[in-house]
């Protein structure tokens, strides 16, 4: 009886089957270089899309418009199960304030949340079939570069000042009661827009339209915000260097 030490897995492969093998792989390969060119054709055509009309595009990008509300995400039940997972978390953990460098918040990854699975995939569903119709970019190759929730207090941050977003696209999400808070709100300066958002409304924006998070005079207002791009794209390789 042969020592199990000396058993080649590999060796009972015929001639034939290594040959279906290879021929297996190298379409797999064929298959992701066809889906990158694919994607990155469809990038390159959005990043350039301002400089277009919408007529020789045949729809409005989200590159050249005012920001989006893509209507209702969450119920007010399904707010409220986020909102008491976000206290459950930051009674025992805080609040980060060091995540982002260049314009940091004070807030949370909804990774490290208990109901972070159903908020990814609710937001999947809701978001990626309509960021195609305004991208022109399919739905599968959007992804989350970063998924987070904002916590402005009167006693803490109350604002966030203007800048833009490292990614192709933004999701600005308000989750509790506008009567918690006074003052706060989105602007977007170049159309001197102020967005006051309803609970549970998607408000989605192209990554480098400048933005600033008004401030708060009284109590506390949480949003979750994502910053939405596209898998190995030129988005991506920037944040990654």
């Amino acid at each position: 009886m042969a020592d199990a030490d000396d058993f080649d897995l590999f060796g009972a492969i015929s001639a034939d089957e290594q040959a279906e093998l290879e021929a297996l792989s190298n379409q797999r390969r064929q298959a992701v270089h066809s889906e990158q060119s694919e994607l990155d054709a469809q990038r390159r055509r959005y990043l350039q899309s301002d400089r277009a009309s919408p007529e020789s595009l045949g729809f409005q990008t989200l590159r050249n418009q005012r920001p989006l509300n893509f209507g209702q995400v969450f119920s007010a039940p399904e707010r409220q199960a986020i909102l008491n997972s976000v206290s459950t978390y930051t009674d025992q953990q805080g609040w980060a304030t060091q995540r982002h460098g260049a314009f940091p918040t004070r807030d949370i990854p909804v990774s490290s949340l208990d109901i972070s699975c159903m908020v990814a995939e609710r937001l999947e569903q809701a978001l990626f079939s309509l960021l195609q119709q305004h991208t022109g970019i399919d739905s599968k190759y959007w992804t989350f570069r970063d998924l987070f929730i904002v916590g402005y207090h009167e006693a803490h941050q109350r604002s966030l000042e203007m800048h833009s977003d490292g990614s192709l696209a933004s999701l600005t999400l308000l989750l509790n009661e506008p009567s918690e808070f006074d003052g706060g709100g989105t602007l977007f300066e170049k159309f001197d827009l102020h967005v006051r958002q309803v609970p549970g409304d998607a408000w989605i924006h192209d990554g480098k339209l400048n933005h600033s998070g008004v401030a708060i005079t009284r109590g506390k207002r949480l949003v979750m915000v994502a910053f939405i791009d596209t898998k190995g794209g030129f988005t991506d390789i920037l944040q990654h260097k």
